[in-house]
């Protein structure tokens, strides 16, 4: 009997087409689409040129490119008069932030684990209550945290003290988005480690950390730029060398220190801090290799 090849069966592309797929509904899509990047790049447009420009050109014309000319000059005039400005709470800032997103994130790691992994009594009950705060807006508790801090802790004035209302909040809701990721974790990967004697110490540091790196690494870069970006709960306790850069730069702009040029080259100078951090955690969310075998 002849062997009879399996001919390919072809198939007829369809003539419809669907509505996001005409030429209008594509220039349509694309037009909303460059509107929109180009409203978003706008401010930094703006900061970035205005910040190696004079006054008097900023005040010209503050969408007009810098001149060659004057370029060096006024780069040099303007960030020396920013760092004058905010240099004293520069480095102060930063590492204030980083120390609240440290402790956010590690706190809301570990509850999280707690609550994903472990039974215990009341179990449900405690998670329900940790996600009742999240219906509380934050500046509600202004009010009593103030003199909570200030007059029953003797932390006035203390980073400490701006500091612990906002690690203890913040943990919150970041339990309970590792605490979704960390559920969709392989249950089988957990009970090798367990039957290899490793303890919950182990499992959560060498397992369930770096699996769920991006979405640690999204929350910390948020809670970065949330307590380096805070105005008003600083403005409420910290005053003087203890300030924080947001709270600097607005009363440099006020007390009229820094003019035009150099209140752009103190923005952009504040903005490298979270650069740095977006550009560290894209690599990891751009690689992918820890969300390997997660259902996302």
């Amino acid at each position: 009997m002849e062997n009879v090849q399996a001919q390919p069966i072809k198939t007829k592309k369809s003539k419809l087409r669907m509505p996001y797929e005409t030429n209008f509904a594509q220039a349509c899509i694309l037009t909303v689409v460059l509107f929109c990047l180009i409203f978003s790049f706008l401010p930094l447009f703006l900061t970035v040129v205005n910040a190696f420009k004079p006054d008097i050109a900023v005040q010209t014309n503050a969408f007009s490119l810098p001149q060659l000319s004057s370029f060096l000059q006024a780069a040099k005039d303007n960030f020396s008069t920013a760092w004058k400005a905010i240099g004293d709470h520069y480095f102060t800032t930063i590492a204030v932030a980083l120390s609240g997103a440290i402790g956010q994130t590690v706190i809301s790691a570990v509850l999280a684990y707690i609550l994903t992994f472990k039974n215990f009594y009341f179990k449900d009950a405690i998670f329900m209550l940790f996600i009742a705060v999240l219906l509380v807006p934050s500046i509600i508790g202004y009010p009593i945290l103030l003199p909570l801090i200030r007059d029953k802790f003797g932390l006035d004035n203390s980073h400490f003290g701006y500091l612990l209302p906002i690690v203890g909040g913040g943990q919150v809701t970041g339990m309970f988005l590792f605490k979704t990721f960390f559920g969709q974790q392989p249950k089988s990967l957990y009970e090798s480690a367990k039957l290899d004697g490793a303890n919950d110490t182990i499992i959560l540091i060498k397992i369930t950390v770096p699996l769920a790196l991006p979405i640690i690494l999204y929350h910390f870069v948020g809670c970065f730029s949330g307590i380096y970006n805070e105005y008003l709960w600083a403005s409420l306790l910290l005053s003087g060398d203890k300030q924080t850069l947001a709270n600097t730069m607005e009363a440099a702009v006020a007390n009229l220190d820094v003019k035009y040029g150099s209140m752009y080259a103190m923005y952009l100078l504040s903005s490298f801090p979270l650069i740095i951090t977006v550009i560290i955690s894209m690599k990891y969310f751009k690689s992918g290799e820890f969300a390997a075998g997660l259902k996302l």
